[in-house]
């Protein structure tokens, strides 16, 4: 058969094409029958063709039509297998590979990898980089340190950063102190004594078993970070007011003038204080409620943007039923053990917490001659009264935005909230406001998942939410005040990593941690057209038989590697293997290594 028009070959995985047979005239077998004839044929289409017979000394010739059909895309598959080798992939080429998630110079390999020509790892152990000692400075450095575990608990280390109240002045009217040690030189302004009548808040030394109680509350609050003993909370101005005696008890009328005199109010009878007090400690406590008298004074003294800190009492009660804790415009403070929880004997209910000691671990402070453990809520607030020092010495602001960046950065426990300095400072940048994320998320691509997340406001906040590497975030309520939930969606193809989703609004943030995790191993299989249509497979992580159907005519570049992350993208150091065929075909076969 001498086909014209086209060129017909045997050529494995082409059409195959139908030739019509239409009779051929002058032979002596006729026949009417019209089969097909299978011919293998590179193109669709219609072609008018011959038939030669020759034999015998005669030639006989039939034109006929050659209709080459289409195949059906049903007929075109690949068919083999993907085989997974021991061998590891070598690097594609040479230089050093660089983490560089924000970008750096060369070659971006995916991930925030880049290949960096010519660049050598940073060995460990470099000769020639100096080698000198550095030592903690500021409260860290005092050798009893070590042995004050209320001042982590409250974050104070952390925010000493930030602020250490140095030039504000806190009043504390307990039973006066003593100015000759180490821990409080340089502390102690020119105070007031209302149980003698005078100017010298010396406590006097009337019996061995007296603890020296304003002492312990001062050096709490403002030990001076000198090198020698302790570190206070904050390094404040100890404004001494003696109205209690050495065994702890005074007049609710002392309490009274010693407000007033603090804050710089006139009082009669009483020289002048030239160094007013920006916040109160008041580690005391009296059984009934605020009585007017004791409401006025606090009323005058709050008008002047002075804060009071009181101690919640030590009886097991609420905390409501003894003064000056009920008063209006008073923080009152309950405490804690070192394990964060409400010691047994602090009265209940105290809007904030702060370390008071439990059991036999009780707070160092300064004693005759050295330190001691004492525990009690009049412990814990001088912890708020320095945490106030330092707020203060960030710059001017209203008590209400002071007392709300207090509880707005405290943790929350199952028995109140925790004193937190260092949150504390931060709700204060957020003009009162500050967020708290519980926890961390894993997702793996393709999951959404939620965290819980508080917003502590006294208003309702507008929240805005920026996720990295593709992360779909947003927060419900918004805006949002008290308890809301942060809801994260790790797209399909996220690569495995650490993420953050930022929450900004009133002026504070905080960061929630996502951790997308890598999807098991697999091998994926990508089989391309030369128009650029791809279709894929995932395989076990060992390989194994594959097919593709339905494919258009042409040669298909095939890719195949093990994705050993998961992430669906083919990175730099995982094995593959690249094959071409053309459909139909069986056997393919690729090695991925």
């Amino acid at each position: 058969m001498e086909p014209s028009g086209a060129l017909l070959a045997p050529e494995a995985g082409f059409p195959e094409a139908k030739a019509l047979a239409h009779g051929l005239p002058g032979t002596e077998r006729y026949t009417s029958k019209q089969p097909p004839l299978a011919i293998p044929a590179r193109e669709a289409g219609t072609w008018e063709a011959r038939v030669v017979a020759e034999g015998g000394g005669a030639r006989r010739e039939a034109p006929f039509r050659l209709v080459v059909e289409s195949a059906s895309s049903q007929d075109l598959y690949l068919e083999g297998a993907v085989y997974v080798g021991e061998a590891e992939a070598a690097p594609q080429a040479a230089g050093v590979l660089r983490y560089c998630p924000t970008g750096c110079s060369g070659r971006p390999l995916g991930g925030g990898w880049y290949r960096a020509e010519g660049l050598q790892a940073l060995a460990s152990g470099t000769e020639g980089l100096p080698d000198r000692p550095v030592r903690a400075q500021g409260g860290e450095a005092e050798p009893l340190f070590p042995e004050e575990w209320n001042l982590p608990l409250a974050r104070f280390p952390e925010a000493w950063a930030e602020a250490t109240g140095e030039g504000v002045v806190v009043a504390v009217a307990d039973t006066g102190v003593l100015p000759g040690h180490p821990d409080l030189e340089g502390v102690l302004l020119p105070g007031l004594d209302l149980v003698d009548g005078d100017t010298d808040p010396t406590e006097p030394v009337v019996s061995p078993l007296q603890t020296f109680h304003g002492s312990h509350v001062s050096g709490i609050l403002a030990a001076a970070w000198n090198g020698v003993g302790m570190a206070g909370a904050s390094q404040a101005h100890i404004l001494p007011i003696r109205l209690l005696t050495p065994e702890g008890t005074g007049r609710e009328s002392d309490l009274i003038l010693a407000l007033r005199w603090a804050a710089g109010i006139p009082v009669p009878g009483l020289p002048p204080n030239p160094h007013p007090a920006q916040v109160v400690n008041l580690s005391l406590s009296g059984e009934g409620p605020c009585s007017p008298a004791l409401q006025e004074a606090l009323d005058e003294v709050r008008a002047r943007g002075v804060l009071v800190v009181a101690a919640a009492g030590n009886y097991g009660r609420d905390y409501r039923d003894y003064f000056p804790g009920n008063c209006r415009g008073v923080l009152t403070v309950g405490a804690v053990g070192s394990d964060g929880r409400l010691a047994s004997y602090s009265n209940r209910s105290a809007p904030l917490l702060a370390p008071g000691g439990s059991g036999d671990q009780g707070v160092l402070g300064p004693t005759l001659g050295g330190h001691r453990l004492l525990k009690g809520t009049s412990q814990a607030a001088p912890h708020v009264s320095a945490a106030l020092a330092l707020l203060r010495s960030r710059g001017a602001a209203s008590p209400e935005a002071l007392e709300g960046a207090l509880l707005a950065g405290s943790r929350s426990t199952p028995e109140g909230r925790l004193l937190d300095a260092f949150a504390a400072l931060k709700a204060l940048e957020g003009d009162g406001v500050a967020f708290r994320v519980e926890g961390q998320l894993a997702l793996k691509p393709g999951e959404e998942g939620s965290l819980p997340v508080e917003v502590l406001s006294p208003y309702p906040v507008p929240v805005r939410v920026a996720a990295e590497g593709g992360l779909a975030a947003y927060l419900a309520p918004n805006p949002a005040q008290g308890t809301a939930h942060l809801r994260v969606r790790a797209p399909t193809g996220t690569a495995p990593g650490a993420y953050r989703v930022r929450l900004e609004g009133g002026g504070a943030w905080a960061t929630a941690e996502v951790q997308v995790e890598a999807l098991p191993a697999r091998v994926v299989l990508s089989a391309c057209s030369e128009g650029g249509v791809c279709r894929s497979l995932v395989l076990p992580p060992e390989g194994g038989p594959f097919r593709l159907e339905g494919l258009s005519p042409g040669t298909y570049r095939l890719l195949a590697f093990l994705d050993r992350d998961g992430d669906g993208a083919l990175d730099p150091e995982e094995p593959r293997g690249e094959a071409e065929a053309r459909p139909p075909a069986r056997g393919v076969r690729l090695l991925v290594r």
